[in-house]
């Protein structure tokens, strides 16, 4: 064999045993991913019912298996988390049993990308275990399951870019950030933000190869983007009215000025603790902190940032890259200040705090005492996302009796009486009153019944909390009475309380048309919800 040829099998050598450290290296996350969350499932599937937010997407989901699409026919978040969900019903049905195992599955992906990153400074299978815990308890609640799974990813994107700002590896991030875009636009914003902070930084204080490489890296991220958001292009070019809908979707918060209805943030020295369990008073203080940590975390690790170079980019990829993404994550749990909200967020703060000892020393007994540190402040902050999970407040349900069985659409679930009695309310005044022929509107949190009870909104907004502003108030109005509704089961709901946001307020001209042209057949259907149902009359 000629030296030529010696050198190739090297390298054809060296290449598969490449290929196959790799191979091996991904089996372990995936496995434990994939294991955590569906033993995670099996015991949550069945607790509890949201009508409101979890309904949410499961009309979107119901409706876009059924040929609809987001934001064009339906109001709706952006348009991928419904095909997801849309494709797995094609095999496990739509009942809502089968919308938690899909968005399940796909918190396993995100899960999955966060071991990988995380493995890059935690390297024992025990530890990595416990690492993979503490990020499913903060993925809540289950409903928005997306967006913690598409922070762990961006993380891990941003980590290879600190690691070696391949053309690659550019390629590779902006596909990660057009499937964010796919998402929602606040998520594919904060990717692209993150994405280009940290690729100026990179050239700035690590790659240390001159300015022309960064456009090479810009044009594969470019590349990328439009990759990963090209089902939005299709969309818009094989879906007619797509485009304008999605164009009217960004109009329309920006009319509002505000992407959430914001709540107070829960400061922890604005924690009264007077009347509180210790256990109650601890979670309290768990989530003041879980709001407080992140933004002195990413201004102690821009200091780091600053005096890293190449020789320490390495063991601070993890760090570096959690910053740049999570820093612009912030938006997001501050636009409105809740678990929910933070749970999306606080994904990127949780893979820096486990990155932040490596990249504070290189020693290992000073290393040590930074990880027992972190681990402390990280597990007394997941006191805080206990709330969010099925399971804590079924435990909290079968201890006090207080949880009933519940048909829902063929499904068997658990539920608090209070919504059992919602639902077994609306659904026995629906039968018993409505054809099931007629159209009929339910508003403005009611979301979760129209695929509850089989039926199909008659209107675009079928979540209607938001502010109208005319345009909005005046195409319901026009819905309603170009499809002849007759029917109208409605709640007095305030969102936060506010009187300005009932649907009497946010929807006037709806209203008065509702009041003058309709009469209560079945008032407080259900008192706790002042469930009515109106018909017009003739």
């Amino acid at each position: 064999m000629s030296p030529l040829e010696q050198t190739v099998e090297g390298r054809q050598r060296g290449l598969a045993a490449s290929a196959s450290v790799r191979a091996r290296s991904l089996v372990f996350p995936a496995l434990l991913s994939l294991l955590l969350v569906l033993a995670l499932f099996v015991v949550e599937r069945r607790i509890d019912f949201y009508v409101a937010e979890e309904g949410f997407l499961w009309y979107g989901a119901v409706a876009t298996a059924h040929g609809q699409v987001p934001l064009r026919d339906f109001y709706s978040y952006d348009p991928g988390r419904y095909y997801w969900a849309a494709a797995w019903s094609r095999l496990l049905g739509d009942g809502i049993l089968a919308l938690r195992l899909s968005t399940a599955l796909f918190s396993a992906v995100g899960l999955c990308f966060g071991l990988l990153a995380a493995r890059r400074v935690v390297r024992n299978p025990v530890l990595l275990t416990l690492v993979a815990l503490l990020l499913l308890l903060w993925m809540v609640p289950r409903n928005k399951l997306f967006e913690p799974s598409m922070a762990l990813a961006l993380v891990w994107g941003g980590t290879r870019l600190v690691e070696r700002p391949a053309e690659g590896r550019c390629l590779a991030a902006g596909l990660l950030a057009g499937l964010a875009l796919f998402l929602g636009k606040n998520h594919g914003l904060y990717a692209l933000l993150g994405f280009l902070s940290l690729l100026l930084f990179v050239q700035l204080r690590i790659a240390g190869d001159g300015w022309r490489p960064l456009g090479r890296r810009l044009a594969a991220f470019a590349a990328g983007v439009a990759l990963g958001a090209s089902p939005l292009l299709l969309l818009a070019a094989f879906a007619p009215g797509f485009g304008r809908a999605y164009l009217d979707s960004i109009l329309f918060f920006l009319r509002q000025g505000r992407t959430n209805f914001p709540l107070p943030v829960p400061w922890p020295w604005q924690v009264r603790l007077a009347g509180e369990s210790a256990f109650d008073g601890a979670q309290e203080l768990a989530l003041g902190f879980a709001f407080l940590l992140p933004p002195l975390l990413y201004a102690a690790a821009a200091i780091v940032a600053a005096r890293t170079g190449r020789e320490s980019a390495g063991r601070r990829a993890l760090l570096l890259a959690s910053v740049f993404v999570g820093v612009f994550y912030l938006h997001h749990a501050f636009s409105r200040a809740d678990l929910v909200h933070l749970g999306t967020a606080l994904p990127p703060f949780l893979l820096g705090g486990i990155a932040l000892p490596a990249a504070l020393s290189e020693k290992p007994r000073r290393r040590s005492a930074f990880a027992a540190v972190a681990a402390a402040l990280l597990a007394l902050l997941g006191l805080a996302a206990l709330p969010g999970h099925p399971l804590y407040r079924g435990v909290q349900g079968w201890t006090s009796g207080s949880f009933v069985r519940f048909v829902a659409a063929g499904d068997e679930i658990l539920l608090r009486p209070r919504m059992a009695g919602l639902l077994a309310s609306a659904s026995g005044a629906v039968a018993e009153w409505v054809p099931p022929e007629e159209p009929l509107l339910l508003a403005p949190n009611l979301t979760g019944l129209y695929p509850l009870l089989g039926r199909r909104s008659p209107v675009y907004d079928i979540y209607p909390i938001w502010p109208a502003q005319g345009r909005g108030d005046e195409r319901m109005l026009a819905e309603l009475k170009a499809k002849h509704v007759r029917w109208a089961l409605l709640t007095d709901y305030r969102v936060d309380g506010r009187e300005d946001l009932r649907f009497s307020a946010t929807h006037p001209q709806v209203w008065r048309y509702l009041s003058e042209s309709f009469e209560i057949r079945r008032r407080k259907l259900q008192k706790l919800w002042g469930l009515t149902l109106l018909e017009h009359r003739e």
